[in-house]
């Protein structure tokens, strides 16, 4: 140790002092602290006494503030005043031994004794007890002859007594009064190896502490009546705890320091040489130990029973290793010295001075109990104390900026390339990898950003989102990426419906652009229905002369029906008539430039001037002269500079898209900005790409889409195998889990074969359980299980087991009647033919053994046999009411009194065994709590 700290236990609430002992510079400097702040504090030097000779160990007096006590490397020990108002330090004493070597300890007493151990020598004692108020510099007390003594320490409450280490293997006690020390009567000892940085407890002095030797980060706690017991039981131990080790252990370490609060009893603090600080709070139990066998659990794997009641109650690291910290490397910011500040605030924490290599001090605060953040089921959070931290540890994909629709983007969100790129899936988690640590209070709007995901998916959840995709639109409305995600869902099923995507036996349905043009339509064996040998090219061109498809115009290809049937994937319109329904459409949810731009892309100008118009003359949209521009064939100069400055000046994307296409002519140059939605580029593409350039164009953009976790990527990936990749990608950016399951629950099993889904769905099912989404939870598994059927009408999901079943206490066989054949042979337990008979058929017998069922409790009748519950009397029919029917009931027709449906319910307590008809139970334990059943006195009406 080449430093300490150490508070002062005469600070007042208007003079904090503590005290720098730098060994290093063999200097002591007495602190007053100005100002505290959370973190660190303010504070001067009132009195510093440099060029000390050189000392290994120090003592500070209980009695005077300004006494401190030096065990020197020669071995003698040096009283030293410090002195305020700018005067001169100055040693006051001087106690000096017969042969010179190494002091390692000194201690003060409350009675004003010094003691000072030694290292060992053979002809002289290593513990000498001085009186430090005497002015005779002979020791009052020689103790330890030839025995090394590495730490001492004298008890407060009794100052006769001490605690040693002696010879590195005892730790020992002496009784220091007249006729006690001499002898063995007063003298108790307990064999360790943990013999350095003795510390004693002041709220209890009945425990110390004692750590480890270098290379060693153990620490033994004592309790030295256990040493007194076991001394004069003839044992030889006394320790309560032994941690070993202490501290986290990422490199050899050593305890540098121990130290007990002063403010919390059993609260110890541990500081080792990689700087980590470590709290241990043990608590004595107010009752005594049970020592009574029957009342103690049994072991059936050995050792012996725990009859104390002391226990560790929490442990904390109030301060990480050094090679634990981020922002350092070197240890230079490490804690090299600690100690506890003698008072607490706030009732919850307690203060602690932490000393660094530079001789800062900083100030640590350790709560009352560990800081506790927790998030429940329902995304409540409940935090432990005043600051809490947000850490997310997930890298994050390397985008510009995803969020925004229609945004021009330069760089890596562009779409300036169409060749084809080199992709690499791990390049976009490079960034990013340590996570992001964010310290905020409990009011900060960021643990509320962190907790509305989950929060958002279970109202969401709660609202219906499920596989109806107009539902799903409407749910997520304002959120543009899952509206498109939806609307391209929505338009896959439309046009897989009624096998519409089916060709002979190939069935390509939820495939995206990528995978038609390039023909990899993935696990062709889930999307065969016969051995057949259809190729993909061959599918796509017999769908479009089945969907009816017309010729493709456009650029010059070899691919025109690829072309064509990825143009049906984007939504492009065939017909005027298709085309004028979706403008319409776009007008009436107000993207009202949208529609222009849509019926310009089909070279519908007349489309388009008919709108145009229309909007104009009803002053929805101003006339800034778009109309001369459509009908112009060619713009000059003049107008091109106009489309320059007005396309700069508006907002609306739809618009900055149409102005750029009047400027240049080409709908290349609205490819690449991002202006217009990937389902539009990938269609203007589709439109005026040769066949070289799209097949880069549609590589490049399918990439960037997994790589982004973008959901209109969909469109490119289809909901096959690709779309997996896409929406791992989409779960790492946003948690959003519950729109990956639903998505990909339309191909999975179905088409796809990838485990992770299976992990998401399960993964889901557990957040809705959590959610008490039990509907909601129950119309996915019965809603997938329909999308999940195929062409013979099977389904692939494999249903989920009955959640409850009564079964047979004697053959653990099911009690149900119907299929209870079946259900005895799933399980292994048929033992031939099943039981018949009246009773099996009146449900008092297993069918499987024969065994009868329980009896009730209360009536004594077997369960399943049914009981007569009494309605309410009735009246004799009179010449105004006619007469009814035995089996007419005094309720509407279908409904049903809770304790005739009670009756027909069986209950048993899962404490005594005991079975019962569930309105007798009812009854029964309304009025009491035991069990019915005599000399049972199970509580169960309690339970």
């Amino acid at each position: 140790m080449e430093a300490a700290v150490r508070w002062s236990p005469h600070s007042t609430g208007d003079k904090q002092r503590f005290l720098i002992v730098d060994i290093a510079d063999s200097s002591l400097t007495l602190n007053e602290v100005d100002t505290w702040s959370r973190r660190d504090l303010q504070y001067h030097a009132v009195s510093r006494f440099n060029k000390l000779p050189a000392f290994g160990a120090f003592a500070w007096s209980p009695l005077e503030e300004s006494v401190v006590a030096l065990g020197l490397s020669s071995g003698n020990a040096s009283l030293i005043r410090l002195r305020e108002d700018k005067q001169p330090s100055e040693n006051i004493a001087t106690f000096k031994i017969k042969q010179q070597r190494k002091c390692n300890s000194v201690a003060f007493s409350t009675q004003n004794w010094l003691a000072v151990g030694l290292d060992k020598t053979r002809s002289d004692v290593c513990l000498n007890i001085y009186d430090a108020a005497s002015e005779h510099q002979e020791p009052v007390r020689r103790l330890c002859a030839a025995e090394l003594v590495s730490s001492v320490r004298f008890f407060s409450s009794r100052p006769h007594e001490l605690v040693a280490s002696i010879q590195r293997m005892h730790i020992r006690i002496y009784d220091l009064r007249d006729g006690y020390f001499s002898g063995s009567g007063g003298n108790i000892q307990a064999a360790t190896r943990n013999v350095n940085n003795i510390t004693i407890d002041p709220l209890d002095e009945n425990y110390f502490a004692s750590g480890g030797s270098s290379g060693d980060p153990s620490v033994t706690v004592w309790d030295k009546r256990w040493i007194r017991q076991s001394s004069s039981s003839g044992s030889n131990s006394g320790a309560v705890f032994n941690f070993s080790p202490a501290v986290d252990v990422p490199a050899p370490t050593t305890v540098w320091s121990l130290r007990y609060s002063g403010q919390r009893r059993g609260r110890l603090a541990i500081s080792s040489n990689t700087g980590e600080v470590r709290v241990i709070d043990m608590v004595e139990g107010q009752t005594s130990a049970l020592h009574a066998s029957e009342y103690l659990p049994t072991n059936r794997y050995g050792g012996s029973a725990w009859h104390n009641n002391r226990y560790v109650s929490q442990v904390r690291t109030v301060e990480p290793p050094w090679q634990m910290q981020r922002d350092t490397t070197d240890g230079s910011h490490r804690i090299i010295a600690f100690d506890w500040v003698g008072q607490e605030e706030a009732g919850h924490e307690q203060i602690m001075l932490a000393l660094r290599p530079n001789r800062e001090v900083d100030v640590l605060r350790v709560p009352t109990t560990n800081p506790l953040a927790e998030v429940t089921a329902r995304q409540d959070l409940s935090i432990g104390f005043q600051d809490g931290s947000l850490i997310e540890a997930k890298p994050y994909a390397a985008t510009a900026k995803p969020g925004a629709p229609y945004e021009q983007a330069t760089g890596a969100g562009g779409a300036e390339d169409f060749g084809p790129s080199d992709y690499d899936p791990e390049a976009s988690f490079t960034e990013g990898m340590e996570g992001a640590v964010l310290t905020c209070s409990r009011d900060s709007p960021h643990i509320g950003k962190i907790l509305a995901s989950a929060t958002v998916q279970r109202e969401r959840c709660r609202s219906g989102y499920l596989f109806d995709c107009h539902s799903n639109m409407k749910i997520v409305l304002g959120h543009w990426q899952l509206e498109r995600l939806w609307e391209i869902i929505n338009r896959f099923r439309e046009h897989a419906a009624d096998a519409g995507m089916v060709y002979k036996s190939l069935d390509l349905s939820y495939v995206g652009v990528s995978g038609l043009w390039s023909e990899n339509i993935g696990n062709q064996c889930r999307r065969r229905l016969s051995p057949s040998r259809v190729k993909a090219a061959e599918a796509i061109h017999g769908l479009n002369t089945q969907r009816k498809i017309p010729a493709f115009a456009g650029e010059r290809t070899n691919f025109e029906y690829h072309r064509q049937l990825c143009l049906a994937a984007c939504g492009w319109k065939f017909t005027a008539e298709n085309l004028e329904k979706e403008c319409q459409e776009l007008i009436d949810r107000g993207l009202y430039y949208q529609a222009i731009v849509q019926a310009v892309l089909h070279d519908a100008k007349h489309i388009a001037f008919n709108l145009l118009r229309t909007l104009i003359r009803s002053k929805t949209i101003p006339n800034i002269g778009l109309g001369a521009l459509l009908a112009s064939d060619e713009i000059n100069d003049e107008q091109r500079e106009m489309c320059l400055w007005m396309s700069a000046d508006t907002e609306d994307p739809a618009l900055k898209a149409l102005l750029t296409f009047l400027t240049t002519g080409n709908w290349r140059d609205v490819m690449k900005t991002n202006y217009l939605h990937l389902g539009y580029r990938v269609a203007l593409g589709l439109k005026y790409l040769n066949d070289t350039e799209l097949s880069g164009f549609i590589q490049t953009e399918t990439a960037r889409a997994v790589r982004n976790g973008d959901l209109e990527g969909i469109l490119l990936t289809g909901l096959g195998e690709g779309a997996m990749d896409l929406f791992q990608t989409y779960l790492t950016k946003s948690n959003d889990l519950q729109t990956a399951v639903l998505a990909t629950a339309f191909t999975n099993p179905l088409y796809v074969d990838d485990v992770r889904w299976e992990m998401w769905r399960e993964t889901y099912f557990m957040q809705m359980q959590s959610w008490r989404a039990f509907n909601e939870r129950a119309n996915f598994t019965v809603q997938h299980s329909r999308l999940a059927r195929g062409h013979d009408g099977s389904t692939l999901v494999e249903l989920p087991p009955k959640q409850v079943t009564l079964r047979c206490n004697h053959c653990q066989g099911a009690l149900a009647r119907d299929g209870a054949a079946a259900a005895a042979a799933a399980n292994g337990r048929s033992n031939g033919t099943p039981v018949a008979g009246p009773a099996a058929n009146a449900g008092t017998v297993c069918p499987h053994c024969g065994r009868h069922t329980p009896r009730c409790a209360l009536c004594q009748l077997w369960l399943g046999t049914p009981t007569l519950v009494p309605g309410p009397p009735t009246k004799p029919p009179t010449k105004h009411t006619k007469s009814t029917s035995t089996s007419s009931k005094h309720l509407a027709p279908g409904a049903e009194d809770s304790t005739q449906l009670l009756a027909r319910f069986l209950s048993f307590c899962v404490s005594c065994g005991h079975g019962f008809h569930a309105h007798h139970a009812k009854e029964w334990f309304s009025k009491h709590g035991m069990c019915p059943v005599p000399d049972c006195k199970c509580m169960c009406g309690l339970g």
